[in-house]
């Protein structure tokens, strides 16, 4: 795998099934620019994680500055600009605009930048790029500088079309919440189409891994497929013994990291670090530094969360389920305990959830969701522990079981 993820993003060749949907999303901007009439045009491209909607979106936009700068083609003229609100990916589009020779910087932005600057300045543009569309602000966010509702909402009203990309599971938190009614309601007034990228390109592994990993993220312990083919799918009963294989794999191929969910508190000295037996490594830093960061040497002895590695790819991942992940032994299912999660930011109120049900269910949704995040990060391989006794003997009992079937099979 390229271990670059600009060169992951920025691909030559887009495959028949991305080339196909970028056709139909070019097709619905060209026609809603053409026969603009003040009212705003929505693409909503619909994905799981590693379906390739990044790579979509960084073809489209370098079709739209291409024209638009060489002034030649259906986007002569026009105005577009690109956000996502993560700033770690947005190192990555800002530096891959070094590389290509009509993109600029000042191209990628965050979405609070681009709503003020043109509530300021008056701004509008033609088109709006908008990347992990689910990590939009819902709701105000004053200390950030965001006064209004909705970002979304603020940014169809300064352009004539947004394309943004969805997935709901990856909705991590709740001034960040969204719905399918929630988007329905925001692009109610809009002209609307959706688009879907349904294939798996990240993870390389077979339909029944993917198949168990997809249930994983919801709580299900699915038993492991007996045919694991060239992916490398482990539970471990320690953490060190699993950070020693993901050193061996980094020596080996490069991008192997740690990575955790939420859930564990800060040591008696004040150290904010991840640990379980014998591990102990602090959490990843943001730093302003434009190298993302699991391309950083010294990140080999940190571990990742879900805002660094979100949008991301590893080729192994080492998952370590923090302790608000529990074994319930009557349903044999993976359960999460909201009030051991330790970054209580996500858990803040926000007028979209008054209901007490419809809160719990949230509170347990976006840690089952930074759960499935942190699983699907490997392309060839998943190193899984947890932090919880029970929820590791639980996960371990499943591969020893795995491993009998096998052994019966080959007798």
């Amino acid at each position: 795998m390229e271990n670059s993820t600009i060169k992951k993003f920025n691909v030559k060749k887009l495959t028949d099934d991305q080339e196909k949907q970028l056709t139909g999303i070019e097709r619905f901007i060209q026609t809603q620019l053409h026969a603009h009439d003040g009212q705003p045009a929505v693409a909503v491209i619909n994905g799981k994680a590693g379906t390739g909607k990044s790579v979509v979106l960084t073809e489209l936009f370098k079709r739209l500055q291409n024209s638009a700068r060489q002034n030649e083609g259906p986007y002569q003229g026009t105005h577009n600009i690109f956000t996502v609100n993560h700033p770690e990916l947005l190192k990555v589009y800002q530096e891959l605009a070094s590389t290509e020779p009509n993109l600029r910087k000042k191209d990628y932005q965050r979405p609070t930048s681009i709503i003020n600057a043109a509530h300021k300045n008056g701004t509008q543009y033609d088109v709006i790029l908008v990347d992990e569309g689910h990590l939009l602000l819902s709701k105000s966010e004053p200390y950030i500088k965001f006064y209004q509702d909705n970002q979304l909402t603020e940014l169809m009203k300064i352009a004539k079309v947004v394309v943004i990309v969805f997935d709901f599971e990856q909705v991590m938190q709740s001034k960040a919440y969204w719905s399918h009614a929630l988007l329905d309601e925001v692009t109610a007034h809009a002209k609307r189409k959706d688009f879907d990228l349904d294939l798996q390109y990240r993870v390389q592994a077979n339909s029944a891994i993917l198949q168990w990993l997809d249930a994983f993220g919801k709580g299900s312990l699915l038993p492991l497929p007996d045919d694991l083919g060239d992916y490398d799918l482990r539970i471990f009963d320690r953490a060190a013994d699993m950070f020693e294989v993901i050193k061996q794999r980094n020596a080996e191929v490069g991008l192997s990291r740690m990575v955790a969910t939420s859930g564990f508190k800060r040591l008696p000295n004040g150290q904010h670090d991840v640990y379980m037996d014998d591990f102990d490594l602090p959490w990843d830093e943001y730093d302003a530094q434009k190298t993302p960061w699991a391309e950083r040497p010294e990140s080999i002895n940190q571990v990742g969360s879900i805002y660094t590695i979100q949008g991301f790819d590893l080729n192994y991942a080492g998952v370590i389920l923090g302790p608000p992940f529990e074994y319930d032994a009557q349903t044999k299912r993976m359960v999460v305990n909201t009030a051991d999660v330790t970054h209580r930011e996500i858990y803040k109120k926000t007028p979209r959830l008054t209901d007490p049900a419809e809160i719990a269910q949230m509170q347990a949704d976006v840690m089952y969701h930074a759960a499935s995040i942190l699983v699907t990060r490997g392309v060839r391989g998943l190193y899984l522990t947890a932090a919880d006794a029970d929820l590791r003997q639980a996960l371990l009992t499943l591969q020893t079981e795995r491993e009998q079937r096998n052994a019966k099979m080959d007798d």
